[in-house]
């Protein structure tokens, strides 16, 4: 069920139409990938940044992924045990653990990706080039006006 807001600042309801579709997008998209093919969203944009990057540390996947890294640690915990990534400590320093995709998530991934396509038709079905476009274009400025909030924040907040 879609709730519209009703408010006469365009800005705000159209920012809060924005959070709600990000919220509903992700939902549809975890049912979907969870019903067709047994995976989260969190573990295919892991398993799409290891396949892009190669062998990566906890951190750095919790850059690339815009999560907290603890929320990565305990993400690869289980895709460890479900066979879809190894993690092997740095010779150099045992503190750093490398994370690799494994053939079995290899595999997964290839089998998901059409999964993924069909959840991106569904969600754009009717939205052109042109209006792809400019969304693409919008939903930039909208990233980098909120990583350059959070930035701000994190030096106001340091002692």
């Amino acid at each position: 069920m879609t709730i519209d807001v009703d408010h006469e600042d365009a800005v705000l309801r159209t920012f809060i139409l924005f959070v709600q579709t990000a919220q509903v997008v992700l939902k549809y998209a975890d049912a979907y990938l969870h019903r067709k093919a047994r995976l989260s969203v969190s573990k295919l944009v892991v398993l799409k940044a290891l396949a892009s990057n190669g062998a990566m540390m906890p951190s750095k996947i919790a850059e690339w992924t815009n999560t907290e890294r603890h929320n990565i640690t305990a993400l690869v915990n289980r895709m460890k045990q479900d066979g879809l990534v190894t993690t092997e400590r740095s010779s150099s320093d045992k503190r750093l653990v490398n994370i690799t995709l494994t053939d079995k998530g290899r595999e997964a991934l290839n089998r998901v990706m059409p999964v993924a396509k069909e959840i991106v038709d569904h969600v754009m079905l009717s939205i052109d080039e042109g209006d792809a476009a400019l969304l693409e274009k919008l939903l930039r400025v909208l990233r980098q006006n909120a990583y350059q909030s959070l930035e701000h924040i994190a030096k106001v907040e340091k002692p």
